[in-house]
């Protein structure tokens, strides 16, 4: 069986920018708002309207005339009329209420822009989450078939002892310790199956398609606590939504106040008519020219309609106003969260390679005590689980170092230009 390609974890992000299905939903809502965010839409410029009308009519006619014109009555009377217009119309002044509807419809666009990069942070942190995390899988893998075979190699040698005379019980304890270690080898190749899949649906790809992941881990140094503070003021994906959630809510109630103004709409049209009649004392009109117009409306009373949508509008805009305060101290709060756990988690993985490293030395004397006959086999277990638990806890250690490195970049806005992503439409 040819062995398979290592996906890098630059693949594994490029196919999640490009097939994760919340980031194309996301991405589609971002080009919706952004093709909702123009003048036209926000009512700035003029509208201009075609319309034409064509009648015709075949009638019995009767017409009775007043003294001294003669009655007419007359079968199958044709009239027709022809008609068309060109009308403009645009709205002058409203209280700049179209300004603050393009005002509020460009917002809307860039609240969409944050969603979409809130999609994309949280999306790449779980691919970047799986594929460590399914590297320490296969290191975790590697452990358990190393424990496993050494337990084998001791029942074999247990065993050829009890053949030619040993005891019995020793060569049982070791059936049942190799029975447990090829049983915590299978499990570790399910939780490897599963992260495999998970991170498949992440890239858009075959559940069960293989992956081979880089076993090298890169980690970031020289973070400095403040300056990813001032970071995150500026860059926080959360705070940025909450600033722009509050401009837009400002500009709700600019719109809502724009309503107790007065209104001045321009209208002008050319036209042309053309009808003609069967019988009448006019047969035939025909019209053509310009028509305009200015519709002043002003406000005196609706039964506080405005009034109640403009203090919804004002207490709206104060909340957002809030929330935005509560995002800033919230954005602080992560980072900082975030570096005393990643700064923990670093020396925690120093202290676990240091005991992998001892436990691996141990073990090893303690083989070759267990071989040359001067331990029993409880103690050669116990030095085996040691091993094996310590070698765990470092993999575990490092991914751990891992995620909480990455945490730390997303709470401080950073997470994104470490990974070189940019451009998320």
């Amino acid at each position: 069986m040819p062995a398979q390609d290592t996906l890098s974890l630059d693949a594994a992000i490029r196919l999640a920018l490009a097939n994760e299905h919340g980031i194309r939903i996301a991405r589609n809502d971002a080009a919706i708002a952004e093709e909702a965010a123009t003048a036209g839409n926000a009512g700035l410029l003029p509208r201009i309207d075609a319309s034409g009308r064509a009648t015709y009519s075949n009638q019995d006619t009767k017409l009775d005339f007043a003294e001294g014109i003669p009655d007419v009555e007359r079968n199958g009377v044709v009239n027709t009329a022809l008609s068309g217009q060109l009308g403009l119309s645009y709205t002058v002044f409203n209280g700049l209420g179209n300004f603050a509807a393009l005002d509020r419809a460009r917002l809307g666009a860039e609240i969409a822009d944050l969603r979409v990069r809130a999609q994309v942070e949280g999306t790449l942190t779980q691919v970047i989450a799986l594929y460590y995390g399914l590297s320490a899988m296969d290191q975790d893998v590697a452990i358990t078939q190393r424990i496993a075979a050494i337990s084998a190699d001791r029942y074999v040698r247990v065993e050829s002892k009890a053949a030619l005379g040993g005891s019995r019980l020793d060569a049982l304890n070791a059936q049942v310790d190799l029975q447990a270690d090829s049983a915590a080898c299978l499990l570790a190749l399910q939780r490897r199956e599963r992260t495999q899949r998970d991170l498949n649906v992440l890239m858009g790809r075959a559940s069960d398609t293989p992956i081979v992941p880089s076993r090298q881990v890169s980690y970031a140094s020289g973070l400095d606590q403040e300056r990813l503070v001032a970071e995150a003021m500026q860059g926080n994906a959360q705070l940025a939504a909450a600033t722009a959630q509050a401009r837009a809510a400002e500009a709700d109630e600019r719109i809502a106040r724009a309503m107790r103004w007065p209104r001045l709409d321009l209208s002008a049209g050319y036209g042309l008519s053309d009808q003609q009649n069967g019988v009448g004392l006019v047969l035939g009109t025909y019209t053509q020219g310009l028509n305009a117009g200015v519709t002043l409306s002003v406000p005196l009373y609706d039964g506080g309609r405005v009034g109640t949508q403009t203090g919804q509008a004002r207490l709206r805009s104060e909340s957002a106003a809030i929330a935005e305060q509560q995002a800033r101290a919230l954005a602080e709060r992560d980072v900082r969260n975030a570096y005393t756990a990643w700064r923990t988690q670093r020396e925690v993985m120093r202290i676990q390679l240091s005991a992998a490293g001892t436990a691996q030395v141990n073990f090893d004397r303690t083989r070759e005590l267990f071989q040359a006959g001067q331990l029993t086999g409880l103690q050669f277990r116990q030095a085996q689980l040691d091993l094996a638990n310590a070698q765990r806890q470092a993999v575990v250690a490092g991914f751990d170092a891992k995620v909480a490195e990455l945490s730390l970049l997303r709470a401080s806005g950073g997470l994104l230009p470490a990974l070189g992503v940019g451009g998320f439409r």
